[in-house]
């Protein structure tokens, strides 16, 4: 079977656009089709079919990639070695014209609408270059109050289990997270109206920008005005947050109604649930109702690997020694019984170093709260302080200090 290959609709229009300049041949019809395949057999002497080219155009339907044969004899048609070049000419040309408008668009008093036009449907996300390109747009548009011209970014769809790609859009989405941290009220409404129409802002903004600190503020509208649920575990998520939010508020009968409706739906759940909202879970079971079955069950059935059990642990330990008792963080040992010798920060992605570094963080603090001197500073000595949460670096950068001097 011939290798396919997918291409954008971006890199398709500038094919059909290029065959036009060179041939003035519009291709539109399966006429226009037979007359390309005539073409490039009298150029190259190559037989392509005029259906193969009507599926290559979406003349007649299809829902296959076309064979990278096909792509590579039409590159080949308007003057490229092979797609591959196309491809690359393309990135280059696209990447030139981006960065060349941005710079125009930070210096000039209005931003062209036209040009902006351009510029989105070539910020591919698959590069990374693109994706920085997208940061310094959007930190462009909430400098210069344009705030609304970010719209389009916001219809992406992202599958729920696709985290490499909304581990990219959470860097792309940095100077959101900066502008609502700095209280930039137009960006926090702005973010608050498309909560609920917004697959992407609930998968990132919402579910990845975790902002505990500003539960009551920013971060708590965003979660309160959440009512529409885009994502799989949108719903478990917000009610987590809800809780923590009203029992910082001190509200605790509110706290216990939200608990009892969390463990609910925890139960009606048919999905894997992510190991950080596992941790959550397990933790206000125990803070608020002294339960710990929660987190025994998870950690004695659990057959997730040891970065899934680290992330649960971070989260549990880490809300129980913010909102619980020194006994209830002490109770279980489970943190002290992850295989960890083996993982090297130099071999791990960086969301994975992240919680690496909390992971000693925490073990250390368990190992100072139950007087175990030694085996506190060899663990501390671990920690890599380089990698650490953005939403919870306040925490950590504390901790770090404390468990320095203990």
């Amino acid at each position: 079977m011939p290798k396919s290959i997918q291409i954008s609709e971006e890199e398709r229009n500038f094919i059909k656009k290029s065959i036009d300049e060179k041939f003035e041949l519009k291709i539109n019809s399966a006429n226009d089709c037979e007359i390309l395949s005539n073409l490039i057999y009298k150029e190259l002497n190559v037989l392509i079919s005029y259906n193969t080219i009507r599926r290559f155009f979406k003349i007649l339907p299809n829902s296959n990639f076309p064979s990278l044969y096909t792509v590579n004899i039409i590159s080949r048609i308007i003057g490229f070695k092979d797609f591959i070049a196309l491809r690359a000419f393309r990135l280059n040309l696209n990447r030139d014209f981006i960065h060349e408008n941005l710079h125009l668009f930070t210096i000039q008093a209005e931003i062209d609408d036209n040009i902006l036009n351009e510029i989105l449907p070539l910020l591919n996300e698959a590069h990374w270059e693109n994706i920085y390109q997208i940061r310094s747009l959007i930190e462009l548009l909430i400098e210069k109050d344009k705030i609304e011209l970010i719209d389009p970014l916001f219809n992406k769809e992202i599958q729920d289990h696709d985290w490499e790609l909304m581990y990219k859009y959470y860097v792309a989405f940095q100077p959101i997270h900066k502008a609502a941290k700095l209280n930039n009220r137009k960006v926090i409404d702005f973010i608050k109206g498309h909560i609920n129409k917004s697959k992407i802002v609930q998968q990132v903004l919402l579910q990845l920008y975790v902002e505990e600190d500003c539960l009551v503020g920013y971060y708590g509208e965003w979660v309160n005005a959440c009512s529409t649920y885009l994502c799989i575990d949108t719903e478990i998520f917000c009610t987590c947050m809800q809780l923590q939010y009203q029992y910082i508020k001190n509200d605790i009968e509110a706290s216990k109604l939200l608990l009892n409706k969390l463990n609910d739906k925890v139960a009606h759940y048919t999905h894997k649930i992510h190991p950080i909202i596992v941790g959550r879970i397990a933790a206000w079971n125990f803070i608020i109702n002294n339960n710990g079955a929660y987190i025994e069950k998870y950690m004695v059935n659990t057959s997730s690997d040891t970065h899934e059990q680290i992330s649960t642990l971070i989260f549990f330990y880490r809300l129980v020694c913010l909102y619980g008792t020194k006994q209830q963080f002490i109770k279980f040992d489970y943190i002290t019984l992850l295989q960890t010798d083996t993982l090297q920060y130099v071999n791990l992605p960086f969301n994975i170093k992240t919680e690496l570094s909390m992971y000693y963080l925490m073990l250390t603090k368990y190992y100072v709260e139950t007087d175990k001197k030694d085996k506190a500073l060899t663990t501390i000595q671990k920690i890599d302080t380089r990698y650490q949460f953005t939403c919870t670096a306040d925490f950590f950068i504390k901790e770090y200090k404390l468990l320095n001097h203990a």
